[in-house]
């Protein structure tokens, strides 16, 4: 999981910064650290034959062949969805064998702001029902474009930080090393141990779907569980079905989000669509 910085610069150069380097047919002038995580850190950068151009240079420490699957996956499904207007578009990456460790490159469009810092700057104001629906509807288009692949891609850690807002104003997803196509009612002792590990390392706890938390209830876990997981996230956008709206929300705005979003909400998986 990413955690972006302001755009503010640094008192000192670290990792990347400054640095100009070659990314497969890409060549990029390393700027600011915007994003980190764990073993990995997301920088802006420049494109140094188009300067007018800007993306978002992803730099991961491979530490292990877990983590190298991790970053394969990431690549693997970026490719798969390349050209889709609601997915970040991977522009170009490398695999280098530093000795001890490796190292993973991508570079990829350049997003200023994640739906959490939107959300913070909104503070206690109130989104436009139009601006909810956009929302709404861009997340959906990406998830939707991931469970008609064969097998279903299932993201599995929907959530504010992995929705971005592209230069060309639509919102994008992001962040793919969770991503699962183990769609499967685990019934072993053995398996439930394995998936409940993935689960516990590759998901974030507040945006499981209910059959992740027990595997012992036995139900089948798919890609139906970014259903359920989208709707939590929804929820953190100020059109709260469970409060009243202030006077002069606009008319309808209520109706509108409990007609595309109450259905969710069930208790079983085979039930979220119906």
């Amino acid at each position: 999981m990413w955690r972006l910085k302001q755009f503010i610069p640094k008192e000192q150069p670290s990792g990347l910064e400054g640095r100009t380097i070659d990314v497969g047919n890409v060549k990029v002038h390393v700027r600011d650290a915007i994003a980190e995580g764990g073993f990995s850190c997301v920088y802006a950068a420049r494109d140094m034959v188009n300067p007018a151009k800007q993306y978002a240079l992803k730099h991961v420490i491979v530490q292990d062949e877990e983590s190298m699957e991790l970053v394969r996956k990431e690549i693997t499904v970026m490719r798969s969805l390349k050209g889709h207007p609601n997915v970040v578009m991977l522009v170009a990456h490398a695999i280098l064998d530093m000795g001890r460790a490796r190292e993973a490159l991508l570079v990829m469009e350049f997003c200023e702001k994640s739906l959490v810092s939107v959300l913070e700057d909104r503070g206690a104001a109130y989104f436009e029902e139009e601006k909810v629906a956009l929302i709404f509807r861009d997340v959906c288009n990406a998830v939707f474009a991931m469970h008609c692949q064969t097998p279903p891609l299932a993201h599995r850690d929907l959530k504010a930080e992995n929705v971005l807002l592209g230069a060309d104003g639509a919102w994008k997803l992001c962040d793919f090393g969770s991503v699962s196509t183990n769609h499967k009612c685990f019934d072993k002792p053995e398996e439930m141990g394995i998936e409940e590990d993935n689960i516990r390392k590759h998901t974030t706890p507040a945006y499981r779907a209910p059959e992740m938390w027990d595997l012992y209830r036995r139900e089948v876990i798919s890609e139906k569980v970014d259903i359920w997981v989208w709707f939590r996230v929804n929820e953190l956008l100020p059109l709260e079905l469970q409060k009243d709206l202030p006077d002069g929300s606009p008319s309808g705005t209520k109706e509108t989000i409990s007609k595309e979003c109450c259905f969710i909400i069930k208790r079983r998986p085979e039930e979220y669509l119906s």
